[in-house]
């Protein structure tokens, strides 16, 4: 009777019970792991609906009473059941890769690299990876699924790349971790029919069976807002219910607009009874950081304690804006305008405070309307940490080679360069497009070979095709940069910059379950 109850007990647990400690070592925890000191033995508030999946005595005798034991007090075990976490956000660039990149470095860290899940259930942004075979899991025949032996080309989310990648988490498939994405073209067809909605629920269930399969804990990333998706039938919210996780939403910092984007996002979650385990208030003014801490955190115990007096959910994080974080790389700006660096392609992931837009400072962003002797004397003047990112049009030949030499001046005496340029080919500023057959992409020919011949190493150059001077500053200025998997310094400062501002222990608590189970051997003792 016993090994039935704890038979039974261990598969609602599933594979994600949080061991007694932190683990380093990169094992699979068993099952049966005890935790009971693995948290602070603090009240948890967990929705009803948790908690009537948990195994009771009565589903479990079937009628027959246990023999009475004098020891029954203290020959039970503690378990705790742990539920994905899924992060959501209120709108689209408030930080959710971020906040998971903090979660998956901490989880791994803590339980090890091995025992640790991440899958982005639905994604938009795609790229085509080579997906390695891991070992074999079993279906729900018990049969291993051979398919999963054979390598392929798969086409994923591309922060599932950055993720597992950047973690080494080789224990996981690309294909498992991304099973559907939305490209163009995807919600005419499922509206007409041609994408099967329960096909849809069934390749997530699938991700997840392998993701958390013998996991401590899975995180699950999300889309834009809690209804982006909606229109295929795989909003955030209903997925996270699918999945039977727990929600994780992230807003950006401020009072009032913050508070009315975690309203409305808490809707589509009420609605699809998913439970909101807190949230993580991001992009914060640093000057404001306990102010919009404390405002907040009233406003939710305010507006959201239940009417049986549930408690709200709290807020898990408050992370100050870090501007580094928001300054593109020049892998962005290629990607942004489709383009290619002509040379310095080496410093592709060197980073620019578009920000500011300078006349003569270090840093920043300039424009160059000013003649060939002016440019070069603000050239000159710049320190050896002078970052500029300098925009002209493609008929500033002057200024093309003007920028060449100066970096051949500063090579030759020993001194760093770091300033880059976007040359532009046209747009509404009066220039024109270009037509002439001697022209390379908007670039005389004879110049663009001078800028190729400079190499990898070379000064970054590129072109932004068909925009103006003042068109190409305002997209960069105005861009968002993605992460990227090869950015490795921006995806290590944002990991670094976040975990110390999230409470995992509360976390933990929020989106687990108390399960006590019968400990066998002291039944047997």
């Amino acid at each position: 009777m016993i090994r039935r109850r704890l038979a039974h007990a261990a598969s609602h647990a599933s594979n994600c019970c949080t061991p007694a400690s932190s683990q380093s070592s990169h094992v699979r925890l068993p099952l049966s792991t005890i935790i009971s000191n693995s948290l602070p033995s603090r009240s948890i508030p967990t929705n009803s609906r948790r908690f009537s999946s948990l195994p009771n005595d009565d589903d479990n005798c079937q009628g027959e009473s246990p023999a009475p034991n004098a020891n029954a007090a203290t020959t039970t075990a503690t378990l705790r059941h742990q539920r994905p976490i899924y992060v959501a956000a209120t709108r689209q660039h408030v930080g959710k890769t971020s906040v998971s990149l903090a979660l998956v470095s901490h989880f791994t860290k803590r339980f090890g690299t091995e025992n640790v899940g991440y899958m982005k259930a639905v994604g938009q942004q795609c790229l085509r990876v080579w997906d390695e075979p891991v070992a074999a899991v079993a279906d729900d025949d018990g049969d291993e699924e051979s398919s999963r032996d054979r390598g392929k080309y798969v086409v994923i989310d591309k922060d599932v790349k950055l993720i597992r990648d950047h973690f080494q988490m080789y224990h996981l498939q690309y294909s498992d971790m991304s099973p559907i994405l939305i490209p163009r073209g995807y919600t005419k067809n499922y509206l007409d029919g041609k994408i099967d909605q329960a096909g849809q629920m069934a390749d997530i269930r699938r991700g997840r069976k392998h993701c958390g399969n013998g996991n401590t804990i899975t995180i699950c990333e999300g889309t834009g807002h809690a209804g982006v998706g909606s229109v295929v039938g795989a909003g955030n919210a209903r997925v996270a219910a699918e999945l039977g996780a727990d929600v994780v939403l992230v807003a950006n910092g401020g009072l009032g607009r913050a508070f009315d984007e975690l309203e409305l996002n808490r809707s589509l979650c009420l609605q699809y009874g998913v439970n909101i385990a807190g949230v993580v208030i991001n992009k914060v003014q640093p000057d404001k950081f306990e102010q919009t801490r404390d405002y907040l955190a009233k406003a939710i115990n305010q507006m959201w304690t239940g009417p049986n007096g549930e408690l709200a959910p709290p807020i898990l994080g408050v992370v100050p804006d870090r501007p580094y974080l928001g300054c593109p790389a020049l892998a962005d700006v290629e990607s942004h305008f489709g383009s290619v660096l002509l040379s310095g392609s080496d410093h592709r992931y060197r980073h620019y405070d578009v920000g500011s837009n300078v006349q003569g400072r270090s840093i920043g962003m300039s424009m160059i309307t000013t003649d060939l002797a002016a440019f070069l004397r603000t050239m000159q003047r710049q320190d050896e940490s002078a970052r500029t990112l300098f925009i002209c049009h493609a008929t500033r030949d002057d200024v093309i080679l003007g920028f060449l030499g100066e970096y051949r001046r500063r090579t030759r005496r020993g001194m760093p360069f770091q300033s880059a340029l976007v040359v532009c080919t046209g747009g509404d500023d009066g220039m024109g497009d270009f037509d002439d057959d001697d022209m390379e992409g908007g670039l005389c020919s004879e110049v663009c070979e001078m800028i190729e011949d400079a190499g990898p190493s070379g000064p970054p150059v590129l072109i932004a095709s068909g925009y103006s001077p003042a068109e190409a500053a305002k997209e960069i200025r105005t861009m968002t940069p993605k992460f990227n998997a090869n950015d490795e310094r921006r995806v290590t400062r944002a990991t670094e910059h976040y975990e110390p501002y999230i409470e995992f222990d509360l976390l933990l608590e929020r989106t687990s379950t108390v399960i006590e189970v019968p400990d066998v051997e002291s039944a047997i003792a």
